[in-house]
């Protein structure tokens, strides 16, 4: 019974972990009207991807030292300080670090969740409760853009950081009360798991993730993609990993990520399928809601609203997966069945046009999503299969730190391709036009409602809808070939059966 309120308590953290990290996408134009800060609008997510991204490639080593039970009750923690500063906002700059908070809370609750459940629940089982743990995590996700825009609409937006600071406090209460778990044998103390951190590696990782986050993220935005400061960013930063590499294979004791995971044929395509195919997941989550809002004209709780097919379609699949895997242990194909529907469906939306009803859209964004639910639980097992029990915790948040920075690098490269193509069929059709209507076609380069205010001309109006249903099906059709490779990659997956393997954890202590 202890632990079935374990597991709830598990699920609703991923939930609220999910919830956080979309919540804001139907939300930011409101939040830059509020601070007059247009212009910074887009480090409020790349702040918050790039401090979850770090946390999920450190957290199971920071587990290892500290403990999963200390780990996540400071995640818990950091997340509603997290959103007590968001609600309570003076300034952008505030936000924004706020949102840092957020991302860094998040990725350890993340993380934490799925390292818990493998090490309590055997392999050959794991499968049916990371689905229930994907479904969680996949409502979450696509729930978070419509109760960003129904508080927005109806309340303010400050009222979702509200809610999120009492969900926050509830769990972490919860948890506090019902989370008993067995003590690790290869426990450190925290004198000698202190020595042993890889400070050198975590200070590397973090400088080039920052770094090429950053650089994706003003390439195309506040600087051109040739800009020196762009080009150095995204040098350095990719220097950076080299410099980690070297860093991990000479100089800790015990390294942050060790080097061999990567001489593992299955672990190594789990984590670029992942990545690839969760460049897509992302751009559509953050990008459907602009394109709704643009091309249809609907609101902010209605564009969520419209995205929510593809957070249920991929909740089921990875649940129907997850149960697949436990009792058939068909790990390798759901993972290329996976990719393959995502193309399907990538294709199929990019062949659309404005004409298409908005119902009949959002109804197709169930077919990408029922791929991704099948990629999103068997990467983690296709990953644990191939490797020991006592490396779950480093092997795990590699699934995640993937997913995270594709999701960052597929924002980043729909955005650039959206926004240039859009600025460039915009730019076109202002020649002829009047001061006026030139004057209303730059300003919709950058707010969306104006496409829709009363006083534009019903023409005017179609021409921009028009700009952007071909700029976001470039974006589409940009994303098309990384899930092919996806795919393909997926092909050369190995045959690793399921087997329970020894356990970490032994009956007994619940000091961890």
């Amino acid at each position: 019974m202890r632990r079935a309120f374990i597991f709830a308590g598990l699920f609703f953290t991923i939930f609220l972990s999910g919830l956080d990290q979309t919540v804001t996408s139907t939300i930011l134009t409101r939040i830059a009207d509020d601070f007059k800060s247009l212009d910074r609008i887009e480090w409020v997510p790349t702040v918050f991807m790039l401090c979850s991204t770090c946390l999920n490639i450190i957290s199971g080593r920071i587990a290892e030292v500290f403990g999963r039970v200390f780990v996540l009750g400071f995640s818990l923690i950091a997340f509603v300080a997290g959103a007590v500063l968001s609600a309570t906002a003076s300034n952008i700059v505030v936000f924004i670090g706020a949102r840092g908070i957020s991302g860094i809370a998040c990725g350890g609750m993340l993380s934490l969740s799925i390292i818990i459940i493998s090490d309590i629940v055997p392999i050959e089982r794991r499968g049916r409760y990371l689905g229930f743990l994907q479904i969680c995590f996949g409502l979450s996700n696509a729930a978070g853009p419509l109760i960003g825009g129904l508080f927005a609409d109806r309340i303010s937006w400050r009222a979702a950081f509200y809610a999120d600071m009492i969900m926050g406090a509830v769990t972490l209460l919860y948890l506090a009360l019902v989370l008993r778990l067995p003590k690790l044998p290869t426990r450190l103390s925290w004198t000698d798991g202190l020595r042993s951190l890889d400070y050198m590696g975590i200070m590397v990782i973090i400088a080039s993730i920052s770094l090429i986050i950053v650089g994706m993220n003003m390439g195309g935005t506040l600087l051109s993609w040739s800009s020196p400061i762009t080009i150095a960013c995204l040098a350095v930063g990719c220097l950076l990993l080299g410099v980690f590499v070297i860093v991990e294979l000479k100089v800790p004791v015990v390294p942050l990520v060790p080097m061999w995971i990567f001489g593992v044929r299955n672990l190594v395509i789990a984590c670029l399928v992942t990545f690839l195919c969760g460049m897509t997941m992302f751009s559509i989550i953050f990008y459907l809601p602009v394109y709704f809002s643009a091309v249809f004209g609907v609101n902010a709780m209605r564009s969520g609203l419209l995205v929510l097919p593809f957070g249920v379609a991929l909740s089921v699949s990875s649940f129907i997966s997850g149960y697949i895997m436990s009792t058939m242990g068909k790990y390798r194909l759901l993972l290329r069945v996976g990719p393959a529907i995502m193309i399907v469906g990538v294709v199929i939306l990019g062949l659309l046009s404005g004409k298409t009803s908005e119902i009949a859209q959002a109804l197709l964004l169930v077919i990408p999503g029922i791929g991704m639910g099948n990629v999103i639980v068997s990467n983690v097992i296709a990953a644990q299969a191939t490797t020991h029990p006592r490396f779950i915790a480093t092997v795990t948040p590699l699934c995640e730190f993937f997913l995270s920075i594709g999701g960052v690098i597929g924002v980043a490269l729909f955005g650039a391709v959206h926004r240039n193509r859009l600025a460039h069929i915009l730019t076109t059709s202002a020649i002829g036009e009047s001061v006026a209507a030139q004057e209303i076609i730059n300003e919709a380069r950058r707010d969306v409602s104006v496409v829709y205010a009363s006083a534009i001309p019903g023409l005017l109006r179609m021409k921009i809808a028009d700009a952007y249903v071909h700029s976001m099906t470039l974006g589409l059709w940009v994303l098309l070939p990384f899930l092919v490779i996806a795919f393909l990659l997926s092909l050369a997956l190995e045959k690793s059966p399921l087997k329970a393997g020894p356990r970490e954890a032994c009956a007994g202590s619940d000091s961890n």
